[in-house]
C-alpha cells in the first residue's frame, strides 16, 4: 500500500518476523506499556532506507510541504530537508520519540553554509542532559541519507525503529560553524524598505522597545520584510537538551546578518526543567543541580560560539513553569545559580525566562541574600502591559535595565506579507549580536538588604550592590524605627557582597556601603525584621522534680503567647500551656518534666540529656532548638534570693549554675539601643569568687556572662549547705549597674 505522498510506505497487517523492530506504542507523555502482542507498525522507506515506526505516527513530506513545522516534542516522521519559511507555534519546548530523515548532500550544505545540517545540534557536554540524553544523529553513506532520531522515556523505540542494539553509538558532536563569515546580501525578494535608518546591533547592548520570539529562526526573507513591524528584538533558540524546533535558519551568517541590519538578539538555551514541571519535558536530578547547570552553561557557550555570538552576550535560560515547592524550588535555585556563576566564568551575561509565578518567583525570593542571581530576567506573565513593571517582580529588583517582559502568548502576526507565529515582548535588558563584547555589571541603585532573624537569637544581615566595584566596607544600623536608626559598627568586608552576624534585635536594619576613603557610597532602605520568636542558650536545666525555665524572646510586634513542648526523638517528655512575654522583650517560659522525662534524665549518662524544644506563638512565629537538659540537686529553701530594679543592663535569673569545672553563666539582658559590656564581679561577703573581663551582650538580648570560680570560690560552694551558694553579684558597663543576690548551684 502506498500512502498519498507517494513515499511508498508499506503496512505491515502480519507481526513482523525480526523482533527487534516490533515496536512498542508510547502513548503522549507517558513510558512505554507492555502489551501481548505486538503494536501494528508501518515500515517508511526513504532513498532505500527503512525505518519501522508506530502505524499512528504520522509521516510529512517537507519537499511536498516545505512549510511543516519540524518539531520534535510530538511522534512524527519527517522525510526531506527541512523549509527555510516553516510554520511553527511560537513557543515548543521538550522532546519525545520523533525522527527525521533528510538527503546528506542537502545537510552537509547546510553545514558548510554556518548551521548544523537540521540546526538541531548536539549536545556539547552531556552534563547538560539526562544519562539516557535526548538526540542521536546517523549518517548513512549506502542511502546518502542524514537520519536525527529523538526520545524522552523510550529510546527503546528509536533504537527498534533504526535497527541499531546501541542509540549512545550514533550519537555524534554537529561540526561547530565557523564564527562570524561574511555577511549576505538580503533577500531581494523582500517589498518592505526599513523606514527607519539601520543601525547594526552590538553585542550585550541594552535595547528598549519591542520584540518577538518565534520557536524557529525566521528566513532571512521573513526577517527584512519584518523590518516594517515595531519590533527590534528577536529571541532565538540557539540549543538544549529541551529544543523542541529544528532551527534550519540559524547559522553565524544569518546572525551577522540580522545583527548588521539592526535586530537585536535574545539568545535562549532550553536545557533539563525542574524536577516535575509543566512541559513534560527531561528534569534536573536534584542531587546533581549544581552540576548539571553548570554543564548547560558550557554547552550553551559552545552553541552560542558555533554560531557567531561571542562572549560579552548574554544567554537565556528556558526554564518553562513548575508547582514551586522544596524539592522543584530548591533544585531550580541551585541549577540557575551554577548556570550564572559558570557564564561569568566564561564572560558571558546571565539570563533567565520562566513564568512570573513560579521560576521569577523563586528568583525573587532570593533577591539580595547573596544568590548568585542572573544579570537578566525575562518575565513571562501574558498581562498585555508593554512594559518591564511586573507585578510578580518588586520596583527595586533587576532594576537597572534587567528586564523583558513577555506580556502575549502565541499568535499571529504579519507584516510585508510574512506572517509568523510569535510571543510578544517588551525589553529593558541586555540583548546579544554577532562578534563578542564586554560584560560591564550594571549598577543597581541602592544596596539590597535582607534581615533573616534565627531561632537563637541572631540577626543574619545579607548585603548586596549589584555592579558595585569599589566597596571597601559596610556599615550597619538598626533602631526602632525607619526614621530612628543609629549605627552599629563597620564589617570590613570588600566587596559587593557582606554578610554579617548580629546578636542585637531591632525592628529595623539598614545598611551602607563605603569607599576606601570610609565615604558613604549609598545606603539601603530600611528593612523591618521579620517577626519571629528566639530560644536562648545551649543548656537547660531542671532539679530531680522536673521544673525548670527557658529563656526566650518575642519579636512579633505584639505580646507573645508562647506554648512549648520538648521531645527526645519522638517521645514529648514536657509541654506547657501558653505563657506571655511581653512585645519586644524577653522572658522566661517554665516547663515541668513528665515522669517519662525525669526518669530518662535520670538515668542519661552524666545526667544530661539532649533534646529538642519546639516555642509556638499564637501569632504563628515558632522556633526551635537542639538544648542539652541538665539535671542537679538540692535540698532546703536556700540562701535569700532578690533582683535589683531594672534597668538597661539586667539580671534575669536568680539561680545560676557551675560545672564541675568550676564555670558557670549568669543570665543576663541588654535592653539599650546599642550592645551592652558587661563585667560581671561575684562575691560572697567581702571575699570576691569570680570576676570577668568584659562580655557582649547584643541589644535586646538575653545571654549568659560566664565566668570561673576562684579556688577559694570553689571551696564554699563545695561546702554549701544543700549545694546552694548565697552570692552577690554586680554587672557594669560602665553606663548601667545591676546587682543581684543569687544562689550558685554545682551540677555535675
Amino acid at each position: 500500500m502506498t500512502d498519498e505522498h507517494g513515499w511508498g510506505i508499506r503496512v505491515v497487517g502480519r507481526l513482523l518476523r525480526l523482533g527487534a523492530l516490533t515496536l512498542v506504542l508510547v502513548l503522549s507523555g507517558q513510558a512505554a506499556m507492555a502489551v501481548a502482542s505486538p503494536v501494528r507498525t508501518k515500515v517508511i522507506r526513504y532513498h532505500g532506507y527503512r525505518i519501522v515506526v508506530p502505524r499512528a505516527w504520522p509521516v510529512y513530506n517537507l519537499a511536498r510541504d516545505p512549510t511543516t513545522c519540524v518539531r520534535f516534542n510530538r511522534h512524527a516522521v519527517y522525510l526531506g530537508a527541512p523549509g527555510a519559511e516553516q510554520h511553527c507555534p511560537a513557543h515548543a519546548v521538550g522532546r519525545t520519540e520523533a525522527i527525521l530523515v533528510e538527503p546528506l548532500d542537502a545537510a552537509a550544505a547546510a553545514a558548510r553554509a554556518g548551521g548544523s545540517g537540521i540546526g538541531l545540534p548536539s549536545v556539547t557536554d552531556a552534563g547538560a542532559q539526562s544519562a539516557r540524553g535526548s538526540m542521536a544523529r546517523l549518517a548513512v553513506a549506502a542511502h546518502g541519507v542524514l537520519v536525527t532520531a529523538t526520545w524522552s522515556t523510550s529510546p527503546g523505540i528509536v533504537r527498534r525503529a533504526l535497527g541499531v542494539s546501541d542509540i549512545g553509538a550514533t550519537t555524534s558532536r554537529a561540526a561547530s560553524a565557523p564564527v562570524g563569515p561574511a555577511v549576505r546580501a538580503r533577500s531581494a525578494s523582500a517589498s518592505v524598505v526599513p523606514p527607519v535608518p539601520i543601525i547594526p546591533a552590538t553585542p550585550g547592548a541594552v535595547y528598549t522597545g519591542l520584540g518577538f520570539d518565534a520557536c524557529s529562526a525566521p528566513s532571512s526573507a521573513q526577517m527584512s520584510a519584518w523590518s516594517a513591524s515595531p519590533f527590534r528584538a528577536a529571541g532565538i533558540y540557539l540549543g538544549g537538551t529541551n529544543m523542541a524546533c529544528a532551527q534550519t535558519n540559524l547559522t553565524a551568517a544569518w546572525v551577522s546578518q540580522e545583527s548588521a541590519a539592526g535586530w537585536h538578539l535574545i539568545p535562549t538555551y532550553v536545557g533539563l526543567q525542574a524536577p516535575t514541571n509543566s512541559c513534560g519535558c527531561a528534569g534536573i536530578a536534584p542531587s546533581r543541580a549544581s552540576a548539571q547547570g553548570a554543564a548547560a552553561a558550557s554547552d550553551a557557550m559552545a552553541q552560542a560560539q558555533a554560531i557567531g555570538i561571542g562572549a560579552g552576550n548574554p544567554i537565556y535560560f528556558d526554564m518553562e513553569a513548575y508547582p514551586r515547592g522544596s524539592t522543584n524550588t530548591s533544585a531550580v535555585l541551585a541549577f540557575l545559580s551554577a548556570w550564572t556563576t559558570q557564564l561569568h566564568a566564561g564572560g558571558y551575561a546571565s539570563g533567565v525566562y520562566s513564568s512570573g509565578g513560579s521560576g521569577i518567583a523563586d528568583l525573587v525570593a532570593e533577591f539580595g541574600t547573596g544568590f548568585e542571581e542572573p544579570d537578566d530576567i525575562w518575565i513571562a506573565d501574558w498581562n498585555g502591559a508593554q512594559t518591564t513593571n511586573d507585578p510578580y517582580v518588586p520596583s527595586g529588583d533587576w532594576a537597572a535595565e534587567q528586564r523583558v517582559h513577555q506580556y502575549e502568548g502565541g499568535h499571529n502576526d504579519t507584516y510585508g506579507g510574512a506572517t509568523l507565529n510569535i510571543d510578544s515582548n517588551y525589553l529593558n535588558g541586555a540583548t546579544a549580536a554577532a562578534g563578542a563584547g564586554t560584560v560591564t555589571p550594571t549598577l543597581a541603585p541602592l544596596p539590597e538588604l535582607t534581615v533573616s532573624p534565627g531561632d537563637d537569637g541572631t540577626i543574619q544581615l545579607t548585603a548586596s550592590w549589584t555592579g558595585a566595584t569599589d566597596v571597601t566596607a559596610w556599615r550597619a544600623f538598626a533602631g526602632p524605627s525607619p526614621s530612628a536608626l543609629t549605627p552599629l559598627g563597620q564589617a570590613a568586608t570588600p566587596g559587593a557582597q557582606m554578610s554579617i552576624a548580629l546578636h542585637s534585635a531591632f525592628a529595623y536594619f539598614a545598611v551602607q556601603a563605603l569607599g576606601s576613603a570610609g565615604q558613604v557610597l549609598a545606603t539601603s532602605q530600611p528593612v523591618a525584621t521579620p517577626a519571629h520568636i528566639v530560644i536562648y542558650g545551649h543548656s537547660v536545666f531542671s532539679p530531680s522534680i522536673g521544673l525548670g525555665g527557658l529563656p526566650a524572646g518575642c519579636f512579633t510586634g505584639a505580646a507573645c503567647h508562647i506554648a512549648t513542648t520538648m521531645s527526645v526523638g519522638r517521645t514529648v517528655i514536657a509541654s506547657t500551656g501558653r505563657e506571655s512575654i511581653p512585645a519586644g522583650g524577653d522572658g522566661i517560659l517554665y516547663f515541668k518534666l513528665t515522669p517519662a522525662g525525669r526518669r530518662m534524665l535520670s538515668r542519661a549518662l552524666g545526667h544530661r540529656l539532649s533534646v529538642t524544644v519546639t516555642a509556638r506563638d499564637t501569632s504563628g512565629a515558632t522556633a526551635s532548638a537542639g538544648l542539652s537538659l541538665v539535671r542537679f540537686l538540692t535540698s532546703g529553701s536556700g540562701p535569700h534570693r532578690s533582683i535589683g530594679a531594672s534597668g538597661p543592663l539586667r539580671i534575669v535569673g536568680a539561680t545560676d549554675f557551675v560545672s564541675s569545672g568550676w564555670v558557670g553563666g549568669i543570665l543576663g539582658g541588654c535592653f539599650a539601643d546599642a550592645s551592652c559590656d558587661g563585667v560581671t564581679t561575684i562575691s560572697v561577703g567581702r571575699t570576691t569568687i569570680a570576676r570577668t573581663g568584659p562580655e557582649l551582650l547584643g541589644a535586646n538580648e538575653l545571654g549568659y556572662l560566664t565566668f570561673k570560680l576562684t579556688p577559694q570560690g570553689h571551696a564554699m560552694l563545695m561546702r554549701a549547705h544543700g549545694n546552694q551558694l548565697g552570692a552577690r553579684i554586680t554587672i557594669t558597663d560602665g553606663s548601667a549597674t545591676s546587682n543581684a543576690s543569687i544562689a550558685l548551684v554545682k551540677f555535675s
